[in-house]
């Protein structure tokens, strides 16, 4: 079985409680969306996790982006911006000791994807933070580790390919559903639910962010189940 969630922030509970109601074995998949860190008081407790699973592929969202490039040096501003919530985060950070920092930074400039396709018979996927399109192309951070920057636009959904595109798209060569976080789904409609739409041109957007960043008691963490076929097996929520 395959499994996608999206924008934990730092809310471990809902995280723990969400992997115990599906049940995750170790020949099932996880995909975590991007957005593991910030707002929530363990961000770490969840990135550690991830770390230590052979079976779970994280994405890198826009949070741990102005993480890396705050480091770095290429923007100070924005992981530490109001409501973007990195203070918390940093001074945590700043507590390990340079050998757990290098751990941490590594694994998400070497191990985290941009955007994956899943192929299956019938269906396509495409897993991003943002609904990005790339044509069949996966993407791997790893690939511009040394130019952040440039992928900012892919990880904020301001890039030329974002889901604003999507209805001037020709037809997929087959059903194509792209999965992706960032944009609290209350937002879109008028609900804590999953929100999905579907175009015309046989496109369909699921936008999985339901609000876990606006913590306890608000807002939901959701997952979706795939099933080694392709279908869309179940939406489970954590409250």
């Amino acid at each position: 079985m395959i499994y996608i969630i999206s924008d934990t922030h730092g809310l471990y509970k809902r995280y723990e409680a969400m992997l115990k109601k599906i049940q995750l074995k170790d020949e099932d998949k996880l995909y975590v969306l991007g957005d593991v860190i910030d707002r929530g008081p363990q961000s770490f407790e969840i990135l550690f996790d991830i770390m230590n699973r052979n079976n779970t592929e994280m994405f890198l969202g826009n949070h741990e982006h102005m993480m890396l490039t705050y480091l770095e040096g290429s923007d100070k501003e924005s992981w530490f911006y109001g409501v973007n919530g990195g203070r918390e985060t940093y001074r945590k950070f700043m507590t390990f000791d340079e050998a757990k920092k290098d751990e941490i930074v590594n694994y998400l400039k070497e191990k985290t994807t941009i955007i994956r396709n899943l192929e299956f018979e019938n269906k396509r996927y495409i897993l991003s933070h943002t609904s990005a399109l790339t044509d069949g192309r996966d993407m791997f951070t790893k690939d511009y580790k040394d130019t952040l920057m440039y992928i900012q636009d892919i990880v904020w959904n301001m890039s030329a390919d974002n889901i604003g595109t999507i209805p001037y798209k020709k037809k997929p060569d087959k059903e194509t559903i792209l999965i992706s976080g960032h944009i609290v789904s209350r937002r879109l409609h008028d609900s804590d639910d999953v929100f999905i739409r579907e175009y015309e041109n046989g496109y369909t957007w699921m936008d999985i962010d339901c609000g876990c960043a606006m913590g306890y008691p608000y807002g939901q963490l959701s997952c979706v189940a795939i099933s080694d076929e392709g279908e869309i097996e179940n939406i489970y929520y954590v409250s």
